[in-house]
């Protein structure tokens, strides 16, 4: 029967191998679509993103080969998401451009609204409310999710260290205090 810290391991190993990949394939997959439509700011934001699920992958296989230092990565993956994400939403926030938005939306777009009996103008009072809810929505998944994953990672610490040297591996890096 495998130890509580044994578990502990096994747990974030694979927590880590599903968010990781999932984080590095996705965001990468995105970060190409920004590519081709010429997006910039999407392929730095994915970039970055892609980078954290990278990170997360990396810190995990540190796990497996014994150094205590991998869970550290895990942390900085989260982080790294986390901040990216928040900068992203909150750029978005602070230069909002009701015109621009406006702007974006195609004949055929008008036309759809048209034929539901709408015009464009009966969409403008719910355009500011309806684009503050998104990103604040994002920001907040994004807390809970990544914030709440860097703090599970960083608070099973010592249980994975305890794992790891019961595996005969010699710890990497001080005890965090």
């Amino acid at each position: 029967m495998a130890s509580a810290p044994e578990k502990t391991l096994r747990r974030i190993l694979l927590v880590s191998a599903i968010d990781g990949w999932s984080i590095a394939l996705f965001a990468g997959l995105c970060t190409l679509v920004s590519l081709f439509l010429g997006e910039w700011i999407g392929v730095l934001v994915g970039g970055l993103v892609t980078a954290g699920g990278v990170l997360e992958v990396r810190g995990r296989a540190a796990l497996i080969r014994g150094e205590s230092a991998g869970i550290s990565g895990l942390v900085r993956a989260q982080t790294l998401i986390l901040v990216t994400i928040w900068i992203y939403a909150l750029l978005n926030l602070i230069t909002y451009d009701e015109a621009a938005i406006m702007a974006q939306f195609t004949p055929e777009l008008r036309s759809a609204l048209s034929q539901a009996g709408m015009s464009v103008e009966d969409l403008r009072p719910m355009m500011k409310p309806a684009f503050f809810g998104f990103y604040l929505v994002v920001m907040g998944v994004t807390l809970l999710f990544q914030g709440g994953l860097a703090l599970y990672y960083r608070s099973r610490r010592p249980a994975v260290a305890a794992a790891l040297e019961a595996r005969g591996a010699a710890p990497s890096e001080p005890p965090a205090a």
